[in-house]
């Protein structure tokens, strides 16, 4: 894969290691993360709607047998995890591309309180105590900028580097 910040321009480049030929990909998954060409992260926020579709049938179909607390388990375990897995890079995406995150993200919480689909969301997070997908990203750019400030991050990077010397 190549990063390549003009759209419409196309490579013709031909990288070969032991006379195996490497294709060229549009994206490519590491960590679980979906980094595509351009870095514009819709790959993975492609792949995150999908988790979250699937969240939301799950939760319009397990809600009558389980206690609240449960669905609190459930919510943080497939939900939460999933938003908040590299939301740092792909968060900073823009509002168009984090709308249909923010439209699932938001059916997760009204399948959990019962509500109507026309029911307005912010009383539910506020009740919920949940963040909205906007806040989340300010939370992990925030543990990230704090991480930084005391030094954590770099001794993270020199730790890994000294691992693989």
């Amino acid at each position: 894969m190549l990063l390549n910040s003009n759209l419409s321009q196309s490579c013709n480049i031909n990288v070969k290691i032991n006379d195996n030929k490497i294709k060229h990909t549009t994206y490519t998954k590491y960590l679980g993360v979906y980094i595509d060409q351009h870095l514009s992260w819709t790959d993975h926020i492609h792949h995150l709607e999908i988790k979250l579709s699937r969240s939301v049938a799950m939760f319009y179909r397990i809600r009558y047998y389980l206690t609240n607390n449960a669905l609190r388990s459930v919510y943080y375990s497939l939900t939460y995890s999933h938003v908040q897995y590299a939301i740092g890079v792909c968060g900073g995406a823009g509002k168009t591309a984090l709308n249909r995150l923010n439209v699932l993200h938001n059916k997760v919480l009204r399948a959990m309180t019962y509500s109507s689909y026309k029911s307005r969301v912010s009383p539910l997070h506020k009740n919920l105590n949940r963040l909205k997908i906007n806040d989340i990203y300010i939370l992990e750019i925030g543990k990230f900028m704090h991480n930084l400030h005391w030094g954590r991050i770099l001794y993270l990077l020199i730790s890994i580097v000294c691992l693989l010397l």
